[in-house]
């Protein structure tokens, strides 16, 4: 009988602190399949799950949930991705980390993002089979209720490693935004979703804004698409901050999207934002956080606020396309900083500290 191979995770162990679990590698589900992790990245979801701020990663459970695998092992009935592509062992591909179940009232009113069983995986402990439940590892479980689409040939595993939450979460922002031609667009934040999401804005045609406290990351969106850096830090408050925004935008945006994690920012958000237009917001996804907020201004205004937590799966499979298509982009900088998976402490704290826009582990590319 062949022994299973043993597979690494790591784990928020306690608040603020990772742990390190072994377990052997299954055997692929039904409909699903098993990668072999090729890359992670460090999201700034992770820095909040670190510290407590999700509701349902919980200690015990597996970190990370954006990066790019290779097909391991298939299971039944899983010969292809969501796009018809005929899946086979050793093929590179980038996974939802959420699930649509299609059973539920949500995703039977269309809304598959804001599927109620979407962390059915996820948010699982570790010590749970099949165990390999998140990115941060050796390997990762894919079910059959998750999205799964192949990474074009012409598109690195480094560029691609963003795409499964950066690239698609803020597509599908512009897309609930309706960013258009000529609208004037303004990012809050220029971390890896501001970055990606100066990318898609500016493809769509928009003229792009991207604001960020922190003045060092802006040039980065600026080689993706942004073409105005405004620097927050020179505004003294919340309400020289909104004038800062509107002098930019010549009285307010068409479209703000606040990716920031910050719960001013949503008030901040919503003034800047001209009558009529819309408001994304992304960023603030820990619950219990408030802000002042004025109710009776935001109706005279008229202005749309749109929350976009997760993303349609159809939106994963435009956003690797869209890689491959804007090779004026440079993808695989978006990555700036690389660690390995032991370092993957060090790369958090650097991400909560804003020194790297996106940092990247490691854990098996033969390219890097």
């Amino acid at each position: 009988m062949n022994t299973p191979d043993i597979g690494i995770s790591l784990t928020l162990d306690a608040i603020g602190r990772l742990g390190r679990v072994e377990n052997p590698v299954p055997e692929p589900p039904a409909g699903g399949m098993v990668l072999s992790m090729i890359r992670a990245n460090v999201c700034g979801s992770d820095v909040h799950i670190l510290n407590g701020g999700h509701p349902l990663v919980r200690a015990g459970c597996v970190m990370g949930h954006e990066g790019v695998g290779r097909v391991h092992s298939l299971g039944e009935g899983a010969d292809s991705d969501f796009g018809g592509q005929p899946l086979r062992v050793g093929d590179r591909v980038v996974a939802t980390y959420f699930q649509a179940c299609r059973r539920c009232p949500e995703c039977n009113n269309g809304h598959p993002n804001i599927c109620r069983n979407a962390y059915a995986g996820w948010s699982t402990q570790a010590s749970q089979a099949p165990h390999f439940h998140g990115t941060w590892g050796t390997h990762y479980v894919v079910g059959p209720n998750f999205g799964v689409f192949k990474v074009p040939d012409e598109v690195s595993s480094r560029s691609a490693s963003s795409v499964n939450c950066a690239l698609s979460q803020v597509y599908y922002g512009c897309l609930l935004g309706e960013v258009s031609y000529g609208d004037k667009v303004v990012i809050l934040g220029a971390g890896g979703l501001g970055v990606c999401a100066s990318a898609i804005a500016s493809a769509m045609g928009a003229e792009v804004f991207i604001a960020e406290m922190a003045p060092s990351r802006l040039a980065k969106a600026t080689e993706f698409g942004a073409h105005h850096a405004v620097d927050l830090s020179e505004a003294d408050d919340s309400a020289s901050r909104v004038e800062l925004l509107k002098d930019c935008t010549s009285g307010g945006a068409d479209v703000v999207i606040d990716l920031t994690g910050v719960p001013q920012a949503f008030s901040d958000s919503v003034q800047a934002t001209r009558n009529g237009g819309i408001m994304i917001e992304i960023g603030n996804i820990t619950p219990h956080k408030y802000t002042e907020f004025d109710p009776g201004l935001f109706t005279r205004t008229g202005v749309q606020v749109r929350a976009a937590i997760r993303y349609p799966q159809a939106v994963l499979g435009k956003a690797i396309q869209f890689v491959a298509d804007t090779p004026q982009f440079p993808w695989e900088e978006l990555v700036d900083a690389e660690f390995s998976l032991d370092e993957a402490a060090t790369a958090l704290q650097k991400a909560a500290d804003r020194e790297v826009t996106r940092a990247g582990l490691i854990i098996d590319d033969p390219d890097s």
